[in-house]
């Protein structure tokens, strides 16, 4: 499967749609579990700080704006209510230790604010160090001086139906930022592996996946091969005998020219099995072993020679411009690269009326060698160009048909282009002409 560019091609892309497939789920799922933790974080924080808020709300808002009330109630919750930063109240041990507690672990801090928005008192906290926001929303999130994170909710303390102070309780967010910091590197340095991992995974189920496709691929290869093979014997059987026939027959016109069609379609089919036997033994890399350095000016100018009576044939003028100023070589099987421009120059010549041109350019660049078969034919029209190199396809079937063509002299250019690792395209206009370009590693 990695010899053949057809199967290796469609692997890699597999590969790699299996891969994009999978890292989108993959990423995608990351963030639905980094957005779920997170939300449930913050959820678990505000509802311990909303039940926190409305369980000191509901005990200081009776004694709010009595500092006698206050200062008792700051005694029996333990909290350390400083009226103002040199004032505070002494500290109580009724339930301190839970506090402390919490408040070093998370750091919370509670103030009360008057109606003017002035800090009344507060507990666990600088004033200097935490900006005073208050707004239509009940969370906030606020930074102090030394960039820590608070999550904070606002309630309203009223007297007599009326707002006149507000409460604030909040709590640090660092571990919440930290296990947030902790799950991101997490699926950060995670996500590679995976893709890594993934992608290994998808290139092996590629191979599963394409082998039996494969496998009948090889099998039909093989039943092509071995037929065009055992095809060959009785048909040149068969053209020995036709042969013998015409020679033997006393009157040479009283079988109506039987044999002649006989003799013509045989040799056709002989073409054919021919094509088949080339095509499976480019298929399966067995003309790379017969590679050698071939003189592309020689090969060109001895096709342009033993072409003209083809060209002269169908009136048509051929010619060849050798744009090089010494020899350009390629490595390469000489007798496949003689049928790659042979195929091209034929088939320019059946294409073209009487009067046309046929030219065939031969360029280089720093590292290719550049071939054009040029012609002023029929042309190719747009619908076609991305067909015409498929075995068996053909543009007019009357006239390939009345020609001997098989549908594979392009397939078996493309064929010999790629085993050479070269490219070949076509440039086409219908009434135009067409003009087919060759490069070739030098």
């Amino acid at each position: 499967m990695k010899r053949n560019p057809i199967f290796s091609e469609t692997r890699w892309r597999l590969a790699a749609w299996y891969t994009l497939v999978m890292s989108s789920i993959l990423g995608l799922s990351g963030l639905g579990v980094y957005t779920v933790v997170a939300h449930t974080y913050y959820e678990t924080i505000d509802q311990g700080l909303k039940s926190v808020a409305k369980a000191l709300h509901k005990s200081i808002e009776p004694a709010w704006q009595q500092p006698g009330h206050l200062q008792e109630l700051a005694k029996e919750l333990s909290l350390e209510l400083c009226i103002n930063p040199t004032n505070c109240l002494p500290k109580t041990t009724i339930i301190q230790q839970p506090i402390e507690e919490a408040g070093n672990q998370v750091n919370y801090y509670i103030r009360l604010l008057d109606s003017s928005q002035k800090v009344f008192a507060s507990t666990d906290i600088q004033f200097d160090n935490l900006p005073i926001i208050l707004s239509s929303q009940k969370w906030q999130i606020i930074t102090d001086a030394f960039g820590t994170h608070y999550r904070q909710i606002t309630l309203p303390l009223y007297t007599n139906n009326q707002i006149s102070g507000y409460l604030q309780v909040a709590r640090s967010i660092t571990d919440l930022e930290q296990h947030l910091a902790y799950l991101r590197l997490t699926l950060i340095l995670g996500l590679p592996i995976s893709l890594i991992l993934v992608a290994l995974s998808s290139w092996w189920l590629a191979e599963r996946a394409m082998q039996p496709v494969y496998s009948s691929y090889q099998q039909m290869q093989q039943f092509t091969a071995d037929a065009a093979h055992e095809f060959r014997t009785p048909l040149a059987a068969m053209h020995s005998t036709i042969e013998a026939a015409i020679k033997l027959q006393a009157e040479p016109k009283s079988n109506n020219g039987t044999l002649d069609v006989l003799k013509r379609q045989n040799h056709r089919l002989s073409q054919l099995v021919g094509d088949l036997l080339l095509l499976t033994r480019i298929d399966q890399k067995q003309i790379t072993r017969e590679y050698q350095l071939c003189c592309l000016n020689d090969l060109i100018s001895d096709l342009i020679e033993e072409l003209a009576f083809l060209a002269v044939e169908h009136q048509v003028s051929l010619s060849g411009q050798m744009l090089v100023t010494k020899k350009v070589y390629v490595q390469g099987n000489e007798e496949q690269l003689y049928r790659l421009i042979s195929n091209l120059m034929i088939n320019a010549i059946q294409a073209t009326s009487s009067g046309g041109k046929v030219i065939i350019f031969l360029e280089d660049s720093e590292l290719y060698a550049i071939i054009k078969v040029q012609d002023t034919g029929i042309g190719i029209a747009l619908e076609h160009q991305q067909r015409i190199f498929d075995r068996f396809y053909r543009i007019d079937r009357d006239r390939s048909r009345s020609s001997g063509g098989s549908g594979l002299g392009l397939a078996i250019a493309l064929a010999i282009v790629q085993a050479h690792k070269g490219t070949i395209h076509v440039q086409s206009q219908s009434g135009l002409g067409s003009t087919f370009t060759i490069r070739l590693p030098l």
